[in-house]
């Protein structure tokens, strides 16, 4: 055979072909499960369309998602599919560094095991006591911002050569970094709904507060009133209310429910409403707190409880009478001077902690062009940035600056509180209801 003639080899290319239409079938699957994860953002169906898809495109036995708890650090079963996917949710739990999962979870390199059991770390529990035999494995982080959130677990190849190639790792590893990113943002959506049914649930109960608030306040000959509500958050405990009875006379309360938010807002609402009630049924001041005091009791969950002021104006007589439920003294102030209303052995307990109490009463006489100030804890127990606080003497000496005036105390006290706590700013609710006769 001629030397100079050039040899032609006849190669089988068979397998590169088959391994080109394995990657393309590999990327096939990624795109598939990436479009799952765009099109969803329910974190439960979510993670049970990616695992479906997962489990089906590596021709696995099982697939399961664990993430961790961000109260305990353990991780937790999410998805489990496979035979005995039911029962290894119920029973499996693991510690970071715990087993296989726990492993990746701590350190976060991805692994590709033959058979888990020539691994130390391999947990044999879950296999005991669902009867199954795990044998490969390829467990991998889940992994968003620098942090790891969980792993991903694909198990036992059912296609020789029942083993994972390091190809389908890889895969694995690009599967989880885009589905972590979509738990973080389902998570992060599932967030911002409760919030956005949050921030709808305060308006409601804000507007259920300020629906049982006086809309108006009462016109009486010779009497001038002033009031401001101001909640520390958007909804409070802090409440009054103007209730018109016979004979010339108008009931008058302030009070302060224990707790902030909704469910002192709710509460407040209720007791207004029987307020309402029972001052008809209930005219003397000392009478009605301890009715509304056993309805309290009998109805109280969580250890709620209020404290208020409950006058009866007789505005003829120029004459009230006061029943004091573990309130803050009134503030009376005339030209000659301001004190304050009522003895500490006649002021009860708040409404609702103890049962069958009979509470007190005073009476005042009222002077020509003097005033009546009620006002909640919110006032005197507002601090400083030295958590000083405000105290009753600054009180006391802002009202007697214009000690007939409703209008110019509510102001000067609100602006001498907002001045003393500018730095810190207020942490609970401010209330003022102030009348005065002329």
């Amino acid at each position: 055979m001629d030397k100079n003639i050039p040899q032609f080899m006849i190669t089988d290319h068979s397998s590169d072909l088959k391994a080109c239409i394995r990657k393309v079938e590999r990327l096939s699957n990624c795109i598939e499960i990436a479009n799952l994860i765009n099109s969803e953002l329910s974190i439960g169906k979510l993670l049970s369309n990616v695992m479906e898809a997962t489990k089906k495109a590596f021709s696995a036995d099982a697939a399961s998602m664990l993430l961790i708890d961000d109260k305990t650090g353990d991780l937790t079963f999410q998805i489990a599919l496979g035979d005995v996917g039911d029962e290894i949710k119920e029973i499996y739990r693991l510690k970071k560094g715990q087993g296989i999962a726990g492993l990746v979870a701590e350190n976060g390199i991805p692994l590709n095991l033959e058979d888990v059991y020539n691994h130390p770390k391999f947990s044999y529990d879950y296999d005991k006591k669902t009867n199954y035999r795990t044998r490969a494995m390829l467990c991998v982080p889940l992994k968003v911002r620098g942090k790891i959130i969980g792993v991903i677990q694909v198990i036992n190849k059912l296609t020789k050569p029942f083993i994972f190639s390091d190809e389908e790792l890889e895969m694995l590893v690009t599967i989880s970094s885009s589905a972590a990113v979509a738990v973080d943002t389902a998570r992060m959506h599932k967030i911002i709904l409760e919030r956005q049914t949050l921030e709808r649930d305060l308006k409601l109960a804000k507007e259920v507060q300020e629906s049982f608030l006086p809309k108006e306040l009462p016109v009486i000959d010779n009497y001038r009133f002033a009031a401001l509500n101001q909640p520390a958050l958007e909804i409070g405990g802090d409440f009054y209310n103007f209730f018109r009875l016979p004979a010339n006379k108008l009931g008058i309360v302030l009070g302060d429910v224990s707790g902030k938010g909704i469910s002192a807002s709710l509460f407040m609402a209720r007791l207004t409403s029987d307020l309402q009630y029972y001052t008809l049924l209930y005219p003397e001041p000392k009478e009605l707190l301890t009715q509304i005091n056993k309805v309290l009791y009998e109805r109280a969950k969580r250890g709620m409880f209020v404290t208020l002021v409950y006058m009866l104006l007789d505005t003829i007589e120029n004459r009230i009478q006061i029943a004091n439920a573990g309130h803050v003294f009134p503030v009376y102030s005339d030209a000659r001077e301001t004190w304050l209303m009522g003895h500490h052995n006649k002021k009860g307990p708040p409404l609702g902690i103890i049962p069958d109490v009979e509470y007190a009463q005073e009476i005042f006489e009222l002077e020509e062009n003097s005033s009546v100030t009620l006002y909640t804890d919110g006032v005197i127990e507002a601090k400083n940035s030295d958590g000083e606080l405000f105290g009753i003497k600054k009180l006391l000496k802002e009202i007697e600056v214009q000690p007939n005036d409703p209008d110019l105390i509510v102001k000067g006290i609100t602006n001498k509180v907002d001045r003393f706590t500018k730095t810190e700013g207020r942490s609970d609710d401010l209330t003022l209801l102030v009348f005065s006769t002329n």
